[in-house]
């Protein structure tokens, strides 16, 4: 029997879903990163417009990470990140051929939000009745 206090069987999905996306994002970036480091045996030294899109995407990958402990804090970060990257790639850098397509990686985050919201607004209901 379930009670009031767990969450619903939608948050609970979306959570586990925000968390398998992110975690495959971060696992993914990460081996490229690795895979162009052993590759070319140095660090990449960018420009400065893609040092910022490379530092924000950072940030939105230890967001998916905080996530799995603050889903708040951590999607809100990753998706503040995601948004001010797409933006500085636009804007700035000019270098994507398809603009504004880092926006997909703002799925998990705005999961990760939303899990945040529906678990936060059933605990304040749940004091409020008991």
């Amino acid at each position: 029997m379930e009670t009031t206090s767990s969450p619903t069987k939608m948050v609970t999905f979306a959570r586990w879903v925000a968390r398998i996306l992110g975690t495959f994002i971060v696992v993914f970036a990460l081996s490229f990163f690795i895979a162009y480091v052993v590759e070319s045996g140095e660090m990449p030294n960018p420009d400065f417009g893609h040092g910022l899109v490379t530092f924000l995407f950072i940030i939105a990958l230890i967001g998916f990470l905080i996530a799995w402990r603050w889903e708040g804090f951590g999607g809100i970060l990753s998706t503040i990140s995601i948004v001010l990257m797409a933006m500085v790639n636009v804007i700035w850098v000019h270098a994507a051929k398809d603009p504004g397509s880092e926006i997909i990686f703002v799925i998990p985050a705005l999961l990760f939000i939303y899990c945040w919201w529906k678990s936060r607004k059933q605990l304040q209901q749940n004091s409020q009745d008991g």
